[in-house]
């Protein structure tokens, strides 16, 4: 059987790349692990993970720059949420992979 091969466009290598790059880091993954469980504040993050407040943020702003997160404004509060459901998905899949 003869499959025909396409390479990848290089604007989705290059977004593919940021992605996984974001979630290389363990305290930005235990982030979106988190968030994959529900929307928090920075505040909720920090207390959870026992991070820093700035430390939270620095990581949000990457994961937030690489499409992983999205924040919508709650009062004072910055509330932040997966950005869509393939998120969950491939960290779901990443988990059970990494737990056989």
């Amino acid at each position: 059987m003869t499959h025909q091969f396409q390479d990848l466009e290089t604007t989705t290598v290059e977004a593919v790349t940021t992605f996984f790059k974001a979630l290389s880091d363990s305290t930005r993954l235990r982030i979106v692990n988190l968030l994959a469980h529900g929307d928090c504040s920075v505040g909720h993050i920090a207390h959870a993970l026992d991070i820093s407040q700035s430390n939270v943020s620095h990581q949000l702003r990457i994961l937030k720059t690489a499409n992983l997160v999205k924040a919508h404004r709650n009062g004072q509060s910055m509330i932040y949420s997966i950005d869509d459901t393939h998120v969950s998905s491939i960290l779901n899949q990443s988990i059970n992979h990494a737990s056989h």
